[in-house]
């Protein structure tokens, strides 16, 4: 089984690296958007399974919408045109910010994308739905501390930090569970969250907000205690 990996420089893709050195980590320099230069380069190895977690970040969505479009949008398509033509299973890495705000979002609830990023990211849900074995994760992570001095005491998330996040990734990954699947842990505030690792302080947002997910279907599928064999087989172009 060979899997290879979009986005392999950032958070997400180093993670999984290091959960695993023999996935095939594409690094910032491949560009999904170059449609021919993907399809030569996959064509390299007897790909099974993308993992795509490319894509620029929300302050960059705010800068460069256009290039976002590029990225997030139009690199998800060339994707997917690749996994429908080669039979392929693609897992999109999307985001709980396409959920209102309301709390326990199950992955059929109704949509409200929260700023641009979580509507680029919706775009891409949208086109790799038409790949017949697909995975749509919806989650949030971050570093292994919290990088700032405060944090919201009322705004409430399943998130966790990347090295948690990776490994459930990663075992949905090579399951047999396709659509939609919401990955995260129990509700917290992100003032909780951040404090697990850091000392800092709270502070309040002016409207309370909560993202925390229904995770009924990934415990009832995959368990949070599910212990994988991470083990690949992957000769070709290792960590290009």
């Amino acid at each position: 089984m060979s899997i290879v990996v979009t986005g392999g420089s950032g958070l997400l893709g180093r993670e999984l690296y290091n959960i695993n050195n023999d996935l095939i980590c594409l690094n910032s320099e491949f560009d999904v958007f170059e449609f021919k230069k993907l399809r030569d380069l996959l064509d390299q190895s007897d790909v099974s399974i993308i993992i795509h977690c490319a894509a620029l970040k929300t302050e960059d969505v705010e800068k460069y919408p256009s290039k976002s479009i590029d990225i997030n949008v139009i690199g998800t398509c060339n994707l997917s045109k690749y996994c429908i033509e080669k039979s392929i299973r693609l897992v999109y890495i999307s985001t709980d910010y396409v959920y209102p705000g309301t709390g326990d979002h199950k992955e059929d609830d109704n949509l409200q994308p929260q700023n641009k990023y979580a509507w680029t990211k919706l775009g891409g849900e949208s086109v790799v739905k038409l790949v017949n074995n697909h995975l749509i994760i919806r989650t949030s992570f971050g570093e292994s501390k919290f990088p700032y001095e405060r944090a919201y005491d009322n705004l409430f998330t399943s998130k966790d930090y990347v090295d948690i996040i990776a490994p459930m990734i990663l075992s949905a990954s090579l399951s047999d569970v396709t659509g939609i699947l919401n990955i995260g842990t129990n509700k917290k505030s992100l003032y909780q969250y951040a404090n697990v690792r850091n000392d800092i302080m709270s502070s309040s947002l002016p409207i309370s907000k909560d993202f925390s997910l229904n995770l009924n279907k990934y415990n009832k599928n995959l368990k949070l205690n599910n212990q994988k064999d991470f083990s690949l087989n992957t000769d070709k172009f290792k960590n290009l």
